[in-house]
């Protein structure tokens, strides 16, 4: 075993988390061991430990044919992208737009004409190559945090599903404001696992046995890291990730929910459906039971506290 910070590195590509990623406490409570879920105690983050490491993420989302069903469902994307678009542009900030987690480029490829100039960043080899080849984009390998990018040089960043992925939110956050010039905007998309009906039904379904629930967490609802096509190490809801933001020096513009589905025929008009009364509901109640989460934050003039 290594100690590194806050982490304790195992020899498997494992590492457990010794303080919150977050709030830096260390009142870290184990809220379903069998599934490696944590809570913080004084926050309310939960996330995963122990998780695979940085190095285990970027081999996983390189693998060849990690984005085939991305490439097998284009034209359905290509709508999410473009729902995406109509709910971005209306809070944008004119100039440039720099996409963290990029994939395989296909936002950059629909977001060209209502930017002066787009960039993207992507740690994973495969999706990479994709964009060069189905978009003529270059795309910059590895993590934000890392790249040799100018402080202050992007009007617009966005983080698409790409928060609950990284081994260190509050690091990730802090790098994009120091990005954005001021007055800048920062939209970002997560999961709602947390707290999201569908969640719910999966612990329910868990708890009478149902076979096709046994493969998600009977407290949390969520897959186990490495179950599924994804690999999710923290699991936020809208006030874990709104008060995550404001501390990080941004102002709220938009909290509402991410149109994440990529279907057509009689699949679309049910989650189009699914996702209109999910709308109506946070409208009336100020309650978000989706299965996901959107936040649009403009960077302040000042620092928050780190």
């Amino acid at each position: 075993m290594i100690c590194d910070g806050n982490l304790l590195l195992s020899r498997n590509f494992m590492e457990t988390v010794l303080s919150c990623n977050l709030c830096r406490s260390a009142q870290i409570q184990a809220v379903d061991p069998e599934w490696n879920f944590s809570q913080c105690g004084s926050c309310g983050y939960v996330f995963d430990s122990p998780r695979p490491t940085i190095d285990e993420l970027v081999a996983f989302y390189s693998q060849s044919a990690k984005y085939d069903s991305w490439l097998h469902a284009s034209k359905a994307r290509d709508a999410l992208w473009a729902r995406r678009l109509k709910r971005l542009l209306p809070y944008k900030a004119a100039g440039n737009l720099l996409d963290v987690g990029t994939g395989i480029g296909q936002f950059l490829h629909h977001a060209k004409p209502f930017f002066t100039q787009v960039q993207g960043t992507e740690v994973s080899d495969s999706a990479i190559r994709i964009a060069r080849e189905k978009y003529g984009l270059e795309i910059q390998s590895g993590q934000v945090e890392g790249l040799d990018l100018a402080p202050e040089s992007f009007d617009n960043i966005t983080l698409f599903h790409v928060l609950e992925h990284v081994p260190d939110p509050v690091r990730l956050v802090q790098r994009c404001r120091m990005l954005l010039r001021t007055g800048g905007v920062l939209t970002i998309a997560v999961p709602n696992d947390v707290l999201a009906w569908t969640s719910s039904l999966k612990r329910f379904g868990k708890r009478l046995g149902l076979r096709p629930f046994q493969k998600f967490s009977p407290i949390l609802g969520i897959s186990k890291a490495g179950s599924s096509r994804e690999i999710h190490l923290s699991h936020f809801t809208s006030a874990v990730l709104r008060h995550l933001l404001e501390s990080s020096g941004f102002s709220i513009l938009e909290e509402s929910l991410d149109p994440y589905y990529a279907s057509a025929g009689l699949r679309w008009v049910a989650d189009t459906l699914y996702f209109a009364f999910h709308c109506l509901l946070l409208a009336a109640l100020k309650i978000n039971r989706y299965d996901t989460i959107w936040i649009v934050c403009r960077k302040a003039g000042t620092a928050g506290p780190s």
